[in-house]
């Protein structure tokens, strides 16, 4: 990766030192397939591994609220095996080369990600898109990943940290599928039939829909060959279409356990993941909760001793995002923490930040791209 010196300037104007930035890398590469797909690979001179992923345009913030939950169970049900592939042979075939296999649902996608040595490429590449293109979605495995779902629900029902971060975001997003809990609701999973799953698949698992990404011991024009080749099943398609989320918020929610601590989320709606102010929200929300240095923890846990762990986050979407803190503390406290918590934001908002914060955490935000990249 070729990269070029930018002057480290510090707040009053002069420069501290050299310092070095990536250049946009040489090495990444974007190819639309034939048929809708489209391929991006980063290649990493050296690596002798290989990190392959799918990622379908497909999320909770996309189901009807008849099939909130089908995008996670959904990824479930790949993994119980494919036209070609028992679940087992699936398991199999990548451990044996020693790779590992994962996926995960968020709001707006799915992806399914592959990881082999680089030599092993046919055969992480061959497993992942049979997953993708060709799932057997019996009912049986149905039954089975149904009962698995309901268990998740269940456990983030007991999970009050969990809790509060679901009806944070009910509150944020009223009436909207971005409020929704990506695993759906009981009512949902138990309801859904193998058919309208197998529609779901049909309906979003398709070319248009699909980026493939490669990084690593990665060749760029064969990825984009073999993903022409093996997902020629899959042409065509749509990708969604996502409607402006209203500004609206809800109310706010208490719920009550018997417990030690009380779990307190805050929220605040905020620019989106296609919004010109993402960025310096992101450097906001560094200086307001993101680490040691930041003020809530400074204030919140050093000062004054309310909280063991006090953090900030931003959740961005298209055309809609938040920025929430959350903290547990003592019943005892817990007033005094939302208050605490209410001060710290309230002084951002009215005075903003200082140049020194700026810098900071321009300079960490930039430390954690580097230390992720390595």
């Amino acid at each position: 990766m070729t990269e070029r010196p930018v002057d480290d300037m510090s707040s009053n104007g002069s420069a501290q030192g050299a310092s070095a930035w990536p250049a946009p890398s040489v090495a990444v590469r974007r190819s639309d397939v034939p048929g809708g797909a489209r391929v991006l690979t980063d290649h990493v001179d050296g690596a002798a591994s290989v990190c392959l992923a799918v990622w379908v345009g497909i999320g909770s913030r996309d189901e009807p609220g008849e099939l909130a939950g089908a995008s996670h169970l959904l990824e479930h049900l790949l993994f119980k095996g494919t036209a070609a592939r028992s679940a087992a042979q699936v398991a199999i075939e990548v451990d044996a080369v020693g790779g590992d296999l994962n996926a995960s649902t968020a709001e707006e996608y799915t992806v399914v990600v592959a990881r082999a040595p680089a030599e092993e490429y046919d055969t992480a590449l061959s497993v992942l898109l049979d997953l993708v293109a060709e799932p057997a979605l019996r009912a049986e495995d149905l039954d089975a990943e149904r009962s698995v779902i309901l268990e998740e629900l269940a456990a983030a029902e007991d999970d009050p940290e969990d809790l509060v971060g679901v009806r944070l975001h009910e509150s944020l997003f009223p009436d909207h599928a971005l409020g929704r809990e990506v695993l759906g609701t009981a009512d949902t999973i138990s309801s859904i039939s193998r058919r309208q799953v197998a529609d779901f698949f049909d309906r979003w698992y398709r070319s248009a829909n699909l980026v493939v990404t490669g990084a690593g011991a990665i060749d760029h024009d064969r990825l984009v060959d073999d993903v022409a080749s093996r997902l020629s099943q899959r042409e065509g398609g749509e990708r969604p279409v996502r409607a402006l989320v209203p500004d609206r918020v809800g109310p706010h929610v208490a719920a009550w356990r018997d417990l030690e601590q009380v779990q307190v989320a805050l929220g605040w709606r905020a620019p989106g993941a296609d919004h010109p102010s993402r960025h310096a929200l992101a450097l906001l929300n560094h200086v307001l909760g993101v680490g040691p240095a930041s003020r809530l923890f400074q204030e919140v846990r050093e000062t004054r001793g309310l909280t063991y762990s006090i953090a900030s986050t931003v959740s961005s979407h298209l055309g809609a995002g938040a920025l929430s803190v959350g903290a547990a503390s003592s019943p005892s406290n817990a007033e005094e923490l939302l208050d605490r918590i209410l001060d710290v934001v309230d002084d951002v908002a009215r005075h903003g930040i200082s140049p020194q914060e700026l810098q900071r955490a321009r300079r960490s935000l930039r430390g954690s791209l580097l230390l992720g990249l390595e």
